[in-house]
């Protein structure tokens, strides 16, 4: 078949703006769009492939496999030795755990079902999952399986009949995925449709639609036309990349616009055309050709160096990451992907015997880390007692879990939350300070994952935060309490943009009740990947010497404070006040990191959630604070 530059070059459209989002540079927002380009690729060059052979009675399921075999696994088999190795060495034994699973999953090509499981593509901790990204290698060979069964199958029957059934197909898959995305969907059923072939089989769909339809002369184009509509592929693609988010409804029919996009390039980038002369500039081809391996490569190398780094990654990590990456792809892409599609170098029967026995081999390894519990045989007791606090049990019962703290699928309280006339008001930060409270006096504990205390403030994965936070704000004037305390993880991704509604909140709660005293409380302390992993990195254990030690988040904490403290200080209202937990807990930006009392435990269980003993700690601290009076900066 005719080789044609400019695939590559879209290719590489498509991979860059997904590294440069897993890379969480700015801009970047929506490059997970990248993904949906690579779908419409494949379908378009599967389609190709299939179509073009059973036209000519050349077509065998055997070669197509064989085929795809020789062009994904040798460089997946690779990527999951390194890998593997990086997880054994950087990651503690509930984390090598989880990356077992991932393994196994992986290997089966079902990983988009675990993932799916697990929680959504854009949910806090991804980051740190070196194996997310291959969701969409399991979609992809989810639809290689299937599709060429249904071509043959509608071949044989009737001819005529494949291009109809591809785009009937295509239309359904797409009105499920409109469907299904839709914010006001459970949070489950929109996981599903990102991460389940038959929301995303239209995508892939639609490239096997446009090759039938240029076969068909469906399409006319002359070369202003085609330069025209080339160009507007790639203001689509380019569109979507910056203007999109994770609050973007995927796969809906915005995905539309960046698919439509990779359909104009592959349609009407014609030769002559200003998107062809983008797109086969060879340092864009070249990307292009590595593109594969550099998708395999990037995620684990952002993921690892995280672990590695034990702090999100700067300018100049990042730039050495994908400088890495590029140089990876470009050797595997020499040195593993040719030679495997080479059948002179390995035969067939020898290119199905590599595949199967990768996959069982790195299925049981991934399956003995998992059921192994990540080994924690490789450390001792006393680091295994404090690695084993970030799969903290009592957090259930502290929190008083689907009660007092609220999950995404509950919108109201039990009676046995409103106990006193001190509110405790926010997300899981301000529940996991509610047990130390409940211990110096009884609370009326409001708290919600994921939900700040603010009012009129909309966020997609949680539907009933702004009803139930209302229903805070107005039950003041039932239970007329005299403190409020105000907590969140107020550096969430997910508040950006909440400034102006939580300047209007606290205007709202001083001026409709000027007898209540509203306690904002600052951040607390927040460890990258989280406490137990830092103190065993620095060599701190429960029992040893040392209860401080450097925070690397201190300063985007302190600086979010400093923004708080703003609002307040604008305001002007007696009766709001800042309580800063940093000047709490840190000295130097180095923070408590563990608490002495009937046992030693570190005060956050994970990144900033606190156990019993750091609950009672700050509450303590909090109270001290209030009865002995503070002045504000």
């Amino acid at each position: 078949m005719q080789y044609r530059a400019e695939v590559d070059g879209l290719r590489a459209l498509a991979v860059l703006p997904v590294i440069l989002y897993h890379a969480k540079l700015p801009y970047f927002q929506g490059g997970f769009v990248g993904v949906d380009v690579f779908f419409v690729i494949s379908g378009y060059l599967i389609t190709r492939i299939i179509l073009s052979e059973i036209f000519t009675s050349s077509f065998s399921l055997v070669n197509f496999y064989e085929r795809r075999a020789r062009r994904i696994l040798p460089a997946l088999f690779c990527v999951l030795t390194l890998s593997t190795a990086l997880a054994w060495i950087l990651l503690p034994p509930s984390e090598l755990k989880d990356f077992g699973q991932s393994l196994f999953s992986v290997s089966f090509f079902i990983s988009n079902f675990l993932f799916w499981i697990e929680g959504g593509y854009f949910d806090l901790g991804t980051d740190f999952k070196s194996l997310i990204h291959t969701w969409s290698l399991a979609i992809e060979e989810q639809f290689y399986i299937l599709f060429p069964l249904f071509v043959l199958f509608v071949y044989g029957l009737n001819r005529r009949a494949i291009f109809p059934l591809m785009f009937l197909s295509l239309f359904i898959s797409l009105y499920l995925a409109h469907i299904f995305s839709d914010p006001s969907q459970p949070t489950e059923v929109r996981q599903a449709a990102f991460f389940l072939l038959p929301t995303r089989a239209w995508e892939l769909m639609l490239g096997g639609v446009l090759f039938l339809a240029n076969q068909k002369k469906f399409i006319y184009s002359n070369t202003n036309i085609s330069n025209f509509l080339s160009f507007i592929g790639l203001v689509l693609i380019c569109y979507s990349i910056l203007f999109f988010n994770e609050s973007t409804p995927f796969p809906s029919l915005y995905s539309l616009v960046p698919t439509i996009g990779a359909a104009l390039i592959l349609l009407f980038s014609l030769r002559g055309t200003f998107a062809n002369k983008i797109l086969t500039f060879y340092p864009i081809v070249f990307i292009g050709l590595v593109s594969y391996s550099a998708y395999l490569i990037h995620q684990p190398l952002l993921s690892f160096s995280r672990y590695y780094f034990l702090d999100d990654l700067t300018l100049i990590n990042i730039i050495f990451i994908l400088l890495f990456t590029f140089l990876l792809s470009y050797l595997s892409w020499n040195y593993i992907e040719q030679p495997f599609r080479d059948k002179n170098k390995i035969s067939r029967k020898n290119i199905f015997m590599f595949s199967l026995s990768g996959c069982l081999v790195f299925g049981a390894l991934g399956l003995s880390i998992h059921i192994n519990e990540g080994f924690k045989d490789r450390y001792t007791n006393e680091e295994v007692l404090l690695l084993d606090f970030q799969s903290y049990e009592k957090r259930e019962e502290l929190y008083k879990n689907r009660i007092c703290f609220l999950r995404k699928d509950q919108d109201s309280f039990g009676e046995i939350c409103k106990k006193g006339n001190i509110y405790l008001w926010g997300d899981s930060h301000a529940a996991s300070l509610s047990f130390g409270m409940n211990q110096i006096s009884e609370i009326t504990q409001f708290t919600t994952s994921m939900c700040p205390p603010i009012l009129n403030y909309e966020i997609i994965e949680r539907p009933y935060c702004q009803s139930i936070n209302q229903y805070v704000f107005d039950s003041i004037e039932i239970y007329k309490p005299e403190i409020i305390y105000l907590s969140a993880n107020w550096i969430l991704p997910k508040y950006e943009g909440a400034e102006t509604n939580f300047l209007k909140t606290l205007e709202s709660l001083s001026i409709r009740y000027p007898k209540v005293e509203f306690i904002i409380l600052g951040g607390l302390p927040q460890w990258f990947p989280s406490l137990p992993v830092v103190m065993l990195r620095a060599g701190q254990s429960l029992d040893g010497d040392g209860s401080y030690l450097e925070n690397k988040l201190f300063d985007k904490v302190y600086s979010q404070d400093l923004a708080i403290k703003k609002i307040i200080k604008k305001l002007d209202k007696n009766n709001l006040r800042f309580l800063s937990l940093l000047d709490m807990l840190c000295k130097d930006q180095q923070c408590l990191t563990k608490f002495q009392g009937d046992e030693t435990e570190p005060i956050s269980f994970d990144y900033a959630h606190l156990t019993a003993g750091g609950s009672v700690v700050i509450a303590s601290l909090i109270s001290d604070y209030i009865n002995n009076g503070f002045e504000d900066d």
